[in-house]
């Protein structure tokens, strides 16, 4: 048989390469496909597919191709379609290039469509924001209140979230779904008390599921949720409590690896990979002094990577016990003006003060206890997303519509981790931040002329 002539090499390989980055982009989609393509849902599929291949903006030629490639529809199974035609259109066995295409062309799973979306509005959340002092609060709103709690820690926080925010939803019947992801392994000697604390897991998982479905996944890559089959589309809630550092302290889109590298060599000391135990680990010498931590502690992500998890994932997306390192380097993500993320800068005392200038000012100056909204101050950027096809969401380009600083460890009736309970004790630390952010994600919902108000206190 021959395979599509007429189609373009180049055009051909670039609807390879954009059907790869739609897998990788929507992994949520991808997930539900294999049902789209089994044998009692495939007759149903297939003119579905057929009408978005009809409907797209694909060239004549390439819409011809597909189309020959699913034969009309005229199939009971994927295995009486042309495994051939399809190999060589999408580069993948027959079961995986029909997923491939529903993702694509965006046939979605219709009883995964039919399932009821939890939404609030961006710009209602940000109303809500300027109205109410505690963002827990927003659970209350909710059809379904979700909070998804990243780098979960000992689970303090999550268990203060369950003691503070569970009563009032109890009170109108409403479950709370509390699920909590962490790169320690909870079996590593080398975690100490950064570990799930035994006792609260147990607690936390012996609720009832009708009121509290809580969820624990430890040896997780946080910046990687595809695998994580029980996770939920979007969460009412995000948040990330002490976010690590050095992971998300230097953005590599703005330093060079080089750069990253030397500074660390010359703030940590020497460092390097060994195997202690069974475990490979992270050595770093300390003077005289070797400390052992995990080994992925000194890779580096960026505050780039953490904002659009949390974008993808979140309605409201919060950040507490931010310490000034990691604080600045994030910080410098959020405003349109170029001039704060300066290349292969890295962020001393010094340079934050002279490349923020106003800005440092306004927020060094922040009282404990106080709160701005940064558009007051700057314009905010209007797309935050990564480049180079890294996005780690399923909802495309972003921003930030509305992010509000407090400044301080803990605030009166919020829910808080280990971190920011013990820094009343670290008189040697600056006092941290507190960050809640509003994503919005192109398509979604059109920018509103927004008035600037003050947050009251």
């Amino acid at each position: 048989m021959t395979l599509d002539p007429q189609l373009d090499a180049t055009l051909l390989a670039e609807f390879k390469a954009q059907l790869t980055r739609s897998r990788m982009e929507h992994p949520e989609a991808w997930d539900s496909s294999s049902r789209l393509v089994g044998q009692a849902h495939l007759r149903a599929t297939l003119p579905r597919l057929i009408s978005a291949i009809q409907a797209s903006s694909f060239p004549s030629s390439m819409r011809e191709a597909l189309l020959a490639g699913l034969q009309g529809g005229a199939v009971e199974r994927v295995q009486d379609l042309s495994a051939d035609r399809l190999k060589h259109l999408t580069g993948l066995p027959a079961t995986k290039a029909m997923r491939a295409l529903c993702v694509l062309f965006a046939v979605a799973d219709p009883e995964a469509a039919a399932m009821p979306e939890d939404a609030i509005a961006p710009v209602e959340i940000e109303t809500f924001l300027r109205t109410h002092r505690n963002p827990f609060d927003l659970l209350l709103q909710a059809k379904t209140p979700s909070l998804l709690d990243v780098g979960a820690g000992d689970l303090t926080f999550a268990d203060e979230v369950v003691a503070r925010c569970l009563p009032p939803l109890q009170s109108q019947g409403t479950p709370l779904v509390l699920h909590c992801v962490d790169r320690i392994d909870p079996g590593s000697k080398l975690a100490g008390p950064l570990q799930a604390d035994p006792e609260r897991l147990a607690r936390l998982r012996g609720y009832a599921p009708g009121r509290l479905d809580f969820r624990y996944w430890g040896n997780q890559d946080c910046f990687d949720l595809s695998q994580l089959k029980k996770l939920r589309p979007r969460y009412t809630i995000v948040t990330c409590n002490a976010p690590p550092t050095p992971t998300v302290a230097y953005e590599p889109s703005r330093l060079s690896a080089s750069v990253i590298e030397a500074h660390l060599r010359k703030t940590k000391g020497h460092f390097r990979k060994v195997r202690i135990q069974g475990e490979d680990a992270l050595e770093v010498l300390d003077g005289n002094k070797a400390l052992l931590f995990p080994p992925w502690k000194f890779d580096i992500k960026g505050p780039l990577a953490l904002l659009e998890l949390m974008a993808a994932k979140g309605q409201l997306c919060m950040m507490g016990a931010v310490d000034n390192e990691v604080f600045w380097e994030l910080l410098a993500q959020l405003p349109a003006d170029e001039r704060y993320r300066p290349a292969d800068v890295i962020f001393t005392q010094a340079t934050v003060r002279e490349v923020f200038g106003s800005l440092y000012e306004r927020l060094s100056a922040l009282p404990v206890g106080q709160s701005l909204i940064l558009s007051d101050l700057t314009d905010l950027r209007q797309d935050c997303s990564r480049r180079g096809g890294q996005s780690g969401g399923s909802q495309g380009p972003y921003r930030f519509r509305h992010v509000e600083i407090r400044r301080g460890a803990t605030f009166e009736r919020l829910p808080a981790g280990r971190t920011a309970r013990l820094f009343k004790d670290m008189k040697d630390e600056a006092p941290p931040w507190f960050l809640l952010l509003v994503p919005e994600h192109d398509g979604k919902e059109p920018r509103e002329n927004r008035r600037k108000n003050v947050i009251p206190t």
